[in-house]
């Protein structure tokens, strides 16, 4: 039995069961939407922190801006296939600038 298959229950005929590779495919999307997810927040620090400091002209700043906006737009809404609408509104509630405020508020209190 090849090393990748040690603790995989399988078939008689030494196929995987269906479980298991559904519950493998399941976790290895969710970890890839979240990744995802993450990924879509670091085009727009990219446009607020960066483009505007790159030599380059208006024109191009401007199709630069547009591109990394666009692309981070497709990382989340992937994400949000991948992971559902309530997980991702729970990280995006965590992501607020409001709820880190509030938790920064909080932190220097005590």
């Amino acid at each position: 039995m090849p090393v990748a298959d040690i603790g995989a229950k399988s078939t008689p005929s030494g196929l995987r069961d269906k479980g298991d590779i559904k519950a493998v495919l399941s976790e290895s999307m969710q970890k890839l939407g979240l990744f995802l997810f993450v990924l879509s927040f670091l085009p727009w620090l990219a446009v607020l922190f960066v483009v505007p400091f790159l030599r380059l002209d208006i024109p191009q700043k401007t199709t630069l801006s547009v591109v990394l906006a666009v692309g981070a737009e497709v990382c989340f809404w992937i994400s949000v296939v991948l992971l559902g609408k309530e997980i991702v509104t729970k990280y995006r509630r965590y992501l607020h600038p409001r709820y880190l405020w509030k938790k920064l508020r909080n932190f220097n209190r005590r």
